[in-house]
């Protein structure tokens, strides 16, 4: 068997995978205590933990390929596909992560028969949890596993026969970490591969710079490739009609639609909040997600493409993607390479291992606990648990067996999480949203997109409202994805409200529990909180979230341009925008610990404490 890996590689992949296993094992005794331990870690964890676990998480073994892929094809600025959702990342840390944290929940799905009440609530509880274990966390994990495939063929250089094996050997090592110690498993490897993906992506990024004779000589290299849409550099997006810029509808969809649902925090980023310690530390835990994932992570990966580009320039594969890989095999010396891999291998284990934790939990507190059992012991829980997560390991192997590629995968899952994202939204701000109403929506979604996007029924219609060509097919062209997700908004969210408003509200002591917990905005409940029977406080005022809100996404999107621009172009302006990143963050950081602190006065005098 042939492989790109010298004797001291495969050595260093072994001993930092087994390692990273053990840690695993460590923690079997904490993460099996009971059900909160296997899946909120006791609600024990420091931001740190929490913030680096959601990095670690969202840098799959499949980022820095898909980010490659795209500047290969289009330039830098197409990275706002990966860039543009900060806006929502930053919401949540000023807000949503601390309605999160103070709810209390195991699952975010449980906080539907807390929100609704009644038969229609349980059955939604089931129908999310159920959607959410078996198809969209087998979803994700089928496009991570797409990567695993691209690392083992480029950069370990095994032949087919043999990958299989690979992927399969690692899938292996995540299910015995998840399986044994849940969440604190997960959680604390996820801060080693931070470390590790961090080291060896920078390291990668300095040795690629210096095989191409430095940053500025790079810049001029690629501003001499004629037949490259992103020669010039543009951070910026860039949107028009041509070829390598952003279509209209598109960034439409990115900057309009594609942040909320990160916003709101659901699923696996949720899961971070509900186990952070506090509704501080789950702040600060976004808000580090924020700064370092988004302003700072992809800038190593970008630069290795860039490089890339001019040390191959043509690939003998039409997967662009490749190239990340390549350079890896190419660049790096003995011993370093072993580390890469190790580090790229890791970061697959980590997010596979969050999403079998996740899609468990869901199965067994939203489902078997809720529907089945719910009088078993904790022991009973955590060995369904266990069960759960290998259903999950295999639904995933088997969606990846039959998509083609990563970008496939990602654009299904951008059309159908847009539809519920505005949903996501109301559930927390509007008090007439009903459970009939919130059903509709869901079960609305899951039918017009399989038939938006496989049984093409409203190509035509499309086509003669849009004014499209003849070839061009509403349902998959790629200028038209955000096109996908605003009809999608339109048509779901028309469907909650005007279901929502024909049916019964939902009933006032319901509400009031849910308001009296969540403490939401004032003026989104206001019809509620006037049959209090004393006076609300709100933990959080609308202008200050607001205020917060926008020095964050100042700040945030000043360190990305500032990093870019010490990089690809002025050295002053680039320093500027780190020092107002800087001054931002370190405001945003002292307003949540303002916030935080007069939750807990508020709190202690409140008449409505529970």
């Amino acid at each position: 068997m042939e492989s790109n890996l010298a004797l001291l590689d495969w050595i260093l992949v072994i001993v930092i995978i087994t390692g990273i296993a053990s840690v695993g094992l460590y923690f079997s005794k904490r993460g099996s205590k009971n059900l909160e331990a296997y899946f909120v870690s006791g609600r024990s964890l420091p931001w740190y933990i929490a913030g680096s676990s959601m990095i670690a998480t969202s840098f799959a073994a499949d980022t820095p390929l898909w980010v490659t892929n795209l500047v290969r094809q289009f330039g830098v600025h197409y990275v706002w596909q990966f860039w543009a959702p900060f806006i929502g990342a930053v919401l949540a840390a000023v807000y949503f992560a601390r309605l999160w944290r103070r709810m209390g929940f195991v699952t975010d799905v449980q906080f539907l028969e807390t929100r609704y009440k009644g038969r229609v609530a349980g059955a939604l509880r089931g129908w999310s949890g159920g959607m959410g274990a078996l198809l969209m966390c087998p979803l994700i994990v089928s496009w991570v596993v797409k990567a695993m495939e691209t690392i083992s063929r480029e950069a370990m250089g095994l032949p087919e026969e043999y990958r299989i094996y690979t992927t399969i050997a690692v899938i292996m090592v995540a299910l015995v970490l998840c399986t044994f110690s849940g969440l604190f498993g997960v959680v604390y490897t996820d801060f080693i591969q931070f470390i590790l993906a961090t080291f060896g992506t920078i390291t990668l990024a300095v040795l690629a710079v210096r095989a191409v004779g430095g940053l500025d000589s790079m810049v001029v290299q690629l501003s001499q490739l004629d037949d490259w849409s992103g020669k010039e550099l543009r951070v910026l997006p860039s949107i028009g009609s041509g070829f390598g810029q952003m279509s209209v509808w598109n960034a439409i969809g990115l900057f309009g639609i594609l942040w909320i649902g990160v916003g709101t925090s659901g699923g696996h980023q949720a899961q971070r909040l509900l186990a952070s310690r506090n509704t501080l530390h789950a702040s600060q835990a976004q808000i580090l997600h924020a700064v370092v994932y988004y302003a700072l992570m992809a800038w190593p990966w970008i630069i290795v493409a860039l490089c890339s580009l001019l040390i191959f320039p043509v690939l003998d594969t039409t997967d662009q993607a490749a190239a990340y890989p390549r350079m890896l095999v190419n660049l790096l010396p003995l011993g370093l390479r072993g580390l890469m891999i190790a580090a790229l291998l890791a970061a697959f284990v980590s997010t596979i291992s969050t999403l079998f934790n996740w899609g468990s939990s869901y199965l067994v507190n939203d489902i078997y606990k809720r529907f089945i059992n719910p009088h078993a012991t904790q022991r009973s829980y955590v060995l369904i648990a266990r069960f759960a997560t290998l259903f999950i390991a295999t639904a995933g192997a088997t969606i990846s067996f039959f998509a083609t590629d990563i970008q496939q995968l990602l654009t299904i899952s951008y059309v159908v999480g847009s539809g519920t994202a505005v949903l996501t939204v109301l559930r927390w701000l509007w008090w007439r949203l009903t459970v009939e109403g919130d059903f509709a929506g869901i079960i609305g979604g899951w039918i017009i997109a399989p038939l938006l996007l496989f049984g093409r029924v409203f190509d035509e219609p499309a086509r003669w409202l849009l004014n499209l060509e003849e070839d061009v097919r509403f349902s998959s062209d790629p200028t038209l994805l955000g096109a996908r997700m605003l009809f999608m908004v339109i048509v779901l969210t028309t469907i909650i409200v005007v279901v929502s408003l024909c049916t019964k509200p939902t009933d006032d002591e319901t509400l009031k529990n849910f308001v009296i917990k969540a403490r939401p905005f004032r003026w989104c409940w206001l019809p509620v909180i006037r049959k209090l029977d004393t006076p609300y406080v709100e933990y959080e005022n609308f202008p200050r979230t607001l205020l917060s809100w926008a020095i964050g996404i100042v700040s945030v999107g000043a360190l990305l341009f500032g990093v870019g621009e010490l990089l690809l172009g002025s050295n002053a302006k680039g320093l500027l925008g780190v020092a107002i990143a800087a001054t931002g963050i370190t405001c945003t950081v002292r307003r949540m610990r303002h916030d935080y602190r007069e939750q807990v006065r508020l709190s202690e005098v409140d008449p409505l404490k529970q």
